[in-house]
């Protein structure tokens, strides 16, 4: 399949809001200054990087310089008004200025989504690929969701979230069942376990140089229902194979 004719899920501007938050931006950059070490690096660009939080923490914390590139025009208006460099970008074919030598994807690529799995699995391959050769390492921090049975549980929620008829009827039960409250019903997300991501990764053309494995979430009754054994959030530091 070309990748012209794939074609990315979109979330409304309402779902675009949801994620105006900080929450993670702790763990993700302790995560990143533990995997680069004392590694001294250039510009450091996260992808998808919304109004500019992690970005603004890894400059205050650590001194890096950062950059943030996002598709949301709101986004970006808000990573200047806290003092962040921010432009518009899409993950899927950026243009990279030339100075990037770290490049972020942090809870990013579980939403990158198509029409069917081979679309989404492009998809997640191609924003990785884009960097190819362009800066000298990759962070990517995403979700880890471990399955009782296989590799079960991120393709069920994948299916789910992107029928619109399943969506509507989980919409329906979110209004009982807070822990099945989601805002990509009818777009998509595709969670994957640590052993799919990482042949995501290799398949790209990336090996893992270093990695760490995030503390478990609370999995309730009703995910267990979904065959989730564990959800965590691991970050990997990526470099090409």
């Amino acid at each position: 399949m070309s990748q012209a004719a794939l074609a990315q899920a979109v979330l409304s501007a309402e779902q675009i809001q949801e994620f105006y938050h900080d929450a993670f931006v702790g763990d993700q950059v302790r995560d990143f200054r533990v995997l680069l070490g004392d590694r001294s690096v250039g510009i450091v660009l996260d992808v998808g990087g919304g109004c500019g939080f992690f970005a603004r923490s890894l400059s205050h914390e650590g001194g890096y310089q950062t950059r943030v590139m996002d598709m949301d025009p709101t986004s970006i208006e808000n990573c200047r008004t806290i003092g962040v460099d921010g432009r518009i970008g899409d993950a899927l074919a950026p243009n990279p200025v030339g100075d990037e030598e770290v490049v972020c994807f942090n809870l990013i690529l579980h939403h990158l989504v198509g029409k069917t799995e081979n679309e989404t699995r492009e998809l997640q391959i191609r924003a990785l690929r884009a960097w190819r050769g362009k800066a000298a390492r990759l962070f990517v921090n995403e979700y880890i969701y471990q399955s009782l049975v296989g590799q079960i549980s991120g393709r069920l929620i994948y299916e789910i979230t992107s029928s619109e008829f399943l969506s509507s009827i989980g919409r329906q039960i979110a209004r009982v069942i807070p822990s099945f409250k989601a805002n990509t019903f009818g777009v998509g997300v595709r969670f994957r376990s640590r052993e799919q991501w990482m042949d995501l990764f290799s398949e790209a053309g990336f090996c893992v140089e270093n990695s760490s494995v995030g503390s478990p979430e609370y999995v309730s009754p009703p995910l267990r229902g979904l065959m989730i054994k564990t959800i965590r959030r691991d970050s990997f530091l990526l470099k090409a194979a």
